[in-house]
């Protein structure tokens, strides 16, 4: 039986009473990412859960790959107009509608799923605050495994990263990656296998499942899970929407939201595991950053988190309550 499986038979004693089912509601859940990611998997668990669990009262269509045609940047804002009753969204890529949401790419913020609790312990409400000012809940949040580097010869210490070609993924991590002393590149990411083939680029920053997926083994040899950073998706609903149905469905709904979160935080978790054994049995030495590098990342990043709290101050009191209670 696979997780998601798992997941859901789990999942469904929560369900609404012997009576005969309501009227039905269809709602579409627009999601970025392609069937086998474990995100895709976990959105279709829950459709299939809050489906038994409303005795079909309420079905959950999701659509893969952007197939529904909202873009990846314009989750936010089609949730809260309507266009689509719920989506899976990568927070930090709703920035341009809401500045904050870009908070979580900050290096040296959220380090592992431990410290994602209690980051969203902390950011919870202020998040809470920004969906509702655009219409929508959030019903659960999971985190993606986190980026390291890949690069033909290894990375462990400070020195090593210098002049380092490395692919960025997005503006953060260029910045990121040029504070250590690498040579960050900006290129499509269809681009990489033969740039890096040709010599002119070095390697790439990604997580596990990129870099496995992609095969990134076939022209580097060598991965360093820096896990600088760890951002969440979130799965929302339009307002307008939820509120449209009968206390018993948003119970039921809520209730298999809070019950399987944990599992689909141990998806994420084991999606990482399984990749990184992926890279290790394609012939990767995966390898960890020394003292030097660790504080030189820890340098890097509390100055861009500065850069950041000038750009949106309302983010400075959450992440400084936050990295008290993680000794940051």
């Amino acid at each position: 039986m696979t997780l998601m499986k798992t997941i859901l038979t789990a999942s469904t004693a929560l369900v609404l009473g012997s009576g005969a089912a309501l009227a039905e509601t269809k709602w579409d859940l627009s999601t970025a990412w392609g069937a086998n990611n474990f995100h895709a998997e976990s959105a279709i668990a829950f459709a299939d859960a809050v489906r038994e669990g409303t005795n079909g009262s309420v079905d959950i269509t999701v659509h893969l790959s952007g197939e529904i045609g909202v873009k990846i940047t314009e989750k936010l804002s089609s949730v809260e107009n309507g266009i689509i009753q719920m989506a899976d969204m990568l927070l930090f890529l709703q920035a341009g509608d809401a500045p904050f949401l870009g908070v979580d790419t900050l290096p040296y913020l959220i380090q592992g799923q431990d410290e994602m609790k209690t980051w969203l312990e902390v950011a919870g409400p202020t998040y809470d605050e920004i969906f509702a000012k655009h219409n929508q809940k959030v019903l659960y949040y999971v985190p993606w495994p986190s980026p390291g580097v890949y690069t033909k010869e290894a990375v462990v210490s400070a020195d090593d990263m210098n002049g380092q070609r490395i692919r960025a993924f997005n503006a953060t991590s260029f910045d990121f990656l040029e504070r250590l002393g690498a040579a960050p590149v900006e290129l499509p990411f269809g681009e990489l296998a033969a740039a890096v083939a040709a010599g002119t680029v070095d390697g790439a920053a990604t997580s596990t499942s990129t870099g496995a997926n992609s095969k990134l083994y076939q022209f580097t040899s060598h991965f360093n899970p820096l896990n600088w950073s760890m951002s969440p998706d979130a799965v929302t609903v339009n307002l307008d929407a939820w509120n449209a149905l009968s206390d018993e469905e948003r119970g039921v709904i809520q209730g298999l939201a809070d019950k399987m979160e944990a599992d689909f935080w141990a998806a994420s978790a084991a999606e990482d595991s399984a990749q990184t054994k992926v890279l290790v049995d394609n012939g990767m030495t995966i390898s960890q950053a020394d003292d030097s590098l660790k504080t030189k990342m820890a340098e890097a990043g509390k100055a861009m988190w500065g850069e950041f709290f000038a750009k949106v101050p309302e983010a400075q009191a959450v992440v400084e309550s936050y990295a008290a209670k993680v000794g940051k």
